[in-house]
C-alpha cells in the first residue's frame, strides 16, 4: 500500500520539505533522492559525468549537478577543494572529475544545480530531486529536477560511472563551491535527520563568474527522439519487467507526455490490464499515427474484454 503522506502530484508541499536525510522519498511510484551518495574507494577515482538531455524550465537559465566530497576532496587544476558545481557546457561533452578519498569513509554526493532568472545559482531547495537508475554495468543514471516549478525529472539528465582516475586535464568550465556554505549530507549508516538549510547562491573562485549555460543554445535532443523519451520508457519497461507496475506506469506516462509513441503504446496496454479502457484509448489515439500496434489496438478495443 502507498503511505498516504507520499508527495502526489499536484501537493503543495515542495520535496525538499519532504526529505528527513539521504533517503528517497516515494512521488508517483518513483523514488526521488535528495541527492546521489557513493562511497570512494582508498586512492584517487574518476568521476565520469555525461549529460544524456537537458530541457530546461522558462525560469532556469543554467543546468548542472553539484559534486561535493566528503573525507575527500577534488583535485582541480592543482588544487584540493571541497566541491564544484559542474555545468551543462561540460556534461554536455563528457567530463571526468578527479577526487581523492582522505579516510576510509569518503564519499562524494551529486545534487541538482540551476542558475535562477534572476542570475542566482541555487539548490537543495522547492522541487529538486533525483531518480537513480543503477545499471547493470555499474553505471547509473540520474534524472534530474530542479527547484522551481513542479517535479520533472527530465530537466536534466546525466549518465555516471567511476573508475581508475586518468592524467590531468586542462582547466575545466566549473565553479568552485565554497566548503563553508556547502550543506553536508549524513552518511548513509546514520539515522535520518532534517536537511540542511537550502543553498541559495555560491561563491566562484575568482571574480569571473561560469557562464551561465543556455540550454536552447546546447541544442539538447528533441522530445519525440531516443533522448529522454526513449530512456524515461526504457527505465519504465525495466520497472515493468520487476514487477513494478506503478513505477512503470509513471514513467511510461513521462515518456508518452515527452511524445514517444512506443511508451504511449506500452502505457495504454497497461492501463487496460488495470481496467480503465478509456485512458488506454486515449494513449493508443496518440500512438496510432507513429506506431501500428497501436493503431490496431485501438481497431480492436470494442472487441477486447
Amino acid at each position: 500500500m502507498n503511505d498516504p503522506g507520499a508527495q502526489r502530484p499536484g501537493d503543495p508541499v515542495p520535496l525538499d520539505q519532504r526529505y528527513h536525510g539521504p533517503d528517497p522519498i516515494e512521488w508517483c511510484g518513483a523514488a526521488v533522492y535528495p541527492m546521489y551518495t557513493e562511497a570512494l574507494p582508498a586512492g584517487t577515482t574518476a568521476v565520469h559525468l555525461r549529460a544524456l538531455s537537458a530541457m530546461a524550465p522558462e525560469d532556469v537559465t543554467g543546468l548542472g549537478l553539484g559534486l561535493s566530497v566528503h573525507d575527500g576532496h577534488v583535485n582541480l587544476n592543482g588544487k584540493s577543494l571541497a566541491g564544484v558545481d559542474i555545468w551543462y557546457e561540460a556534461l554536455a561533452d563528457g567530463i571526468d572529475i578527479s577526487v581523492t578519498a582522505d579516510a576510509p569513509d569518503a564519499l562524494f554526493t551529486l545534487t541538482p544545480v540551476w542558475v535562477a532568472e534572476s542570475g542566482t545559482h541555487q539548490s537543495w531547495t522547492g522541487n529538486y530531486g533525483m531518480v537513480v537508475d543503477l545499471l547493470p554495468d555499474g553505471a547509473s543514471t540520474l534524472w534530474c529536477s530542479t527547484g522551481p516549478g513542479t517535479p520533472d525529472f527530465n530537466e536534466l539528465v546525466v549518465e555516471l560511472s567511476t573508475g581508475p582516475a586518468q592524467p590531468a586535464r586542462p582547466e575545466l568550465p566549473l565553479e568552485v563551491t565554497d566548503p563553508a556554505t556547502t550543506p553536508l549530507p549524513p552518511a548513509p549508516s546514520t539515522p535520518p535527520v532534517e536537511p540542511s538549510p537550502p543553498i541559495t547562491s555560491t561563491e566562484p573562485a575568482s571574480s569571473d563568474p561560469p557562464p551561465a549555460i543556455s540550454i536552447a543554445e546546447a541544442d539538447p535532443p528533441t522530445r519525440a527522439d531516443q533522448g529522454v523519451g526513449g530512456a524515461l520508457h526504457d527505465l519504465g519497461t525495466a520497472m515493468h519487467e520487476r514487477g513494478d507496475h506503478d513505477s512503470a506506469r509513471a514513467l511510461w506516462t513521462q515518456a508518452a507526455q515527452a511524445g514517444h509513441s512506443g511508451a504511449a503504446y506500452d502505457l495504454g496496454t497497461l492501463l487496460l490490464q488495470q481496467g480503465d479502457r478509456a485512458a488506454a484509448a486515449h494513449w493508443w489515439t496518440a500512438a496510432a499515427h507513429d506506431d501500428p500496434r497501436a493503431a490496431a489496438s485501438l481497431t480492436a478495443l470494442p472487441e477486447l474484454p
